[in-house]
């Protein structure tokens, strides 16, 4: 959950500042990627929220497994969203994204306001945009990296975790036929979410990014949300029931 916060502030960040992709109009998809990719992040942390209400009691919570499951079909839906617009640039090798983004090439446009300087103080607002220019390229390197550790490094070791923990319950629970095929898609989905967090730190960690491991990224959240909206899909069928079994729902629980 910690993770998916630090997350939403930097896909925030990014909507507001953050050259290349920033909104309304500077990129209308990764505008669109950055603003779903905040709503998204932000359902994650209520669906975890609710799963940790029901992992730290001492009996299942169905009502907690209930929330956690609807929003993590919601947040699924977010990750198809923000995959859906991201893809489109990510995927595109044939332009030079490295310029867009501003990480090399010029803007010789420069800000509309310099028409209105004297000629004279011409190297005065020169370098007062490059020293600008030189700030923003740090503030955004720093989200970079607060991406790179807070999220990917941090979501790609609890994933990992997550599917060791889904395979054991798998492995007792699979003569159910509805567990069984809660807890495959399950893996499958943590197994995607792990190659995407993987590719997504290779790009965030890395000074000049990686459009190649955007792309994977991109291709591998829409693995894990399509495999994984489905099994909280049909977890409702059991953790909203007007009279849920305790039983019947661990069998598709992660087992501590």
């Amino acid at each position: 959950g910690a993770a998916y916060l630090g997350q939403a502030v930097v896909f925030l960040y990014k909507a507001i500042e953050y050259d290349g992709i920033r909104c309304p109009d500077n990129s209308p998809a990764g505008c669109a990627a950055s603003i779903a990719g905040f709503i998204t992040s932000v359902t994650w942390i209520a669906s975890y929220l609710s799963f940790a209400a029901n992992a730290c009691g001492a009996a299942v919570n169905s009502g907690a497994l209930c929330a956690g499951d609807w929003t993590a079909l919601m947040a699924n839906f977010g990750e198809m969203a923000t995959v859906g617009a991201a893809v489109k640039e990510d995927c595109d090798f044939n332009k030079d994204w490295l310029a867009i983004l501003k990480i090399t090439g010029k803007d010789d446009a420069g800000p509309g306001w310099k028409q209105f300087i004297p000629a004279g103080k011409g190297p005065t607002v020169e370098t007062v945009q490059k020293v600008d220019a030189l700030h923003t390229a740090d503030r955004n390197r720093a989200f970079d990296l607060t991406q790179c550790v807070v999220a990917d490094v941090t979501n790609a070791a609890a994933y990992i975790v997550r599917a060791i923990l889904q395979i054991r319950s798998a492995a007792s629970a699979c003569p159910e036929p509805k567990a069984c095929a809660i807890n495959i898609m399950n893996i499958i989905s943590s197994f995607a979410w792990i190659s995407q967090f993987t590719s997504l730190a290779v790009s965030d960690c890395w000074d000049k990014g990686s459009q190649k491991a955007l792309c994977a990224a991109d291709i591998s959240d829409m693995v894990a949300a399509v495999t994984n909206g489905p099994a909280a899909g049909i977890a409702t069928t059991s953790d909203c029931a007007d009279l849920p079994d305790p039983l019947e729902e661990e069998k598709h629980l992660p087992m501590d």
